[in-house]
């Protein structure tokens, strides 16, 4: 082989090992992307953590998981995203809804940059323990987990003398449950403990343990066991039929939709236009992970414009009755498959004035014209600057 050959192989290799080292970079990239502040996160990425909900402070969206391990461990404290998603009962909800107890899935990523002190660190005797991946994407209950990837669970046999309740997985027809989503969570065979204030649901009604039967489908919710540590659960509620499902997720929805027209549909700016002479034009995008009833019903008033109140990161505003801007709608543009935390619709907006809070990466709260104007409790708004710098910390037990 002659010289140059040897230099034309060397730098193949090269360029091979190179092109190797960036496809585990990008790879890596796309699993814990930094997060900037006004973008949306890429598909399929953050990382995936479990663990048992035993505190909120659900005013500002945060809280605290026991995770997988030794119990002695400090809990896992976490905030949610502005755009970050919530699940009760298979249907959107707020952190509020959640009893404390719930077992929880979600995703989470490092913090956006700029925001790395919303979550402070653990005590130096404890700081071998701390996740860096702190702030939630989406965080769910295991009936909206499961459901919502097509898996319930038949029962093989139930020992309500024992407390066991032996399940394997149940898909439906259409569900191949293969791939990237089935990685976490349950999907073998389980034994879960079961007792006597166990929640048993069938259509709208309470039953007791002995209605479980071999052979039915059922959904569960799950909380803490002695056995946390490896990875045993509680039954807390489960749910015997399609009817008691439906049933719950649509009080839950209710629940959600009514919360959602009293403090407004949450979102952030993309830009703003200023005129020359007062006013300007602000386009934002509105967050995923709502009901869509929402909004449809947003699209529908659209021609008599929009109420638009400045919010913080925590989604709490000020006094939003009257701390808004009546603004006309000169364009709404919805787009197909948008990126985690996004509802894809975007919407351009023509204001007389601009509120100071109006600037690109700042979160907003959009009411429809039908939505009926309500005052909401005092904590739940901001009230003045030095509540809004404490708020933005979160404060740990």
């Amino acid at each position: 082989m002659t010289r140059f050959h040897q230099l034309l192989a060397a730098l193949f290799v090269a360029v091979c090992v190179a092109g190797s080292f960036g496809s585990v970079l990008l790879a890596q990239e796309l699993k814990d992307p930094v997060l900037q502040p006004g973008k949306f996160p890429p598909p399929n990425s953050g990382t995936y953590l479990a663990g048992e909900l035993v505190l909120i402070d659900p005013v500002n969206r945060r809280g605290g998981l026991r995770v997988y391990g030794d119990n002695s461990q400090p809990l896992h404290y976490f905030a949610m995203l502005p755009y970050g998603a919530i699940w009760f009962h298979g249907a959107p909800a707020e952190l509020r809804d959640l009893p404390i107890g719930t077992h929880v899935h979600g995703y989470f990523y490092q913090p956006p940059v700029g925001e790395e002190a919303t979550v402070p660190p653990l005590p130096k005797d404890q700081a071998q323990f701390q996740l860096k991946h702190n702030h939630a994407v989406s965080l769910e209950d295991d009936f909206s987990f499961y459901q919502r990837r097509g898996q319930s669970w038949k029962v093989v046999s139930i020992d309500a003398t024992k407390g066991k309740l032996n399940v394997t997985p149940h898909f439906a027809a259409e569900v191949t449950p293969t791939g990237p989503k089935f990685k976490d969570g349950i999907n073998s065979s389980y034994t879960f403990d079961i007792n006597e204030i166990t929640k048993v649901w069938i259509g709208s009604k309470l039953v007791e343990l002995t209605n479980i039967a071999p052979e039915q489908v059922v959904q569960v919710n799950l909380g803490w066991a002695q056995g946390w540590r490896d990875q045993e659960f509680t039954v807390t509620e489960i749910w015997l039929d399609d009817e008691s499902r439906k049933f719950a997720t649509e009080h839950q929805r209710r629940k959600h939709v009514k919360y959602q027209k009293q403090h407004w549909v949450p979102g952030w700016i993309d830009a703003v236009e200023d005129n020359d002479f007062g006013g300007g034009t602000v386009t934002l995008t509105l967050f995923g992970g709502l009901d869509p009833s929402l909004y449809a019903e947003l699209k529908a008033t659209r021609d008599k414009g929009f109420g638009v109140a400045v919010a913080e990161k925590t989604l709490r505003t000020w006094f939003h009755r009257s701390d808004k801007k009546i603004g006309q709608v000169i364009d709404w543009k919805e787009t197909e498959n948008p990126p985690p935390g996004s509802s894809g619709i975007q919407i351009r907006m023509k204001f007389t004035e601009l509120l100071d809070g109006y600037r690109p990466g700042k979160c907003v709260r959009v009411k429809s014209d039908s939505w009926t104007f309500v005052t909401m409790p005092p904590e739940e708004r901001m009230k003045s600057v030095e509540e809004q710098k404490r708020s933005a910390v979160f404060s740990l037990p």
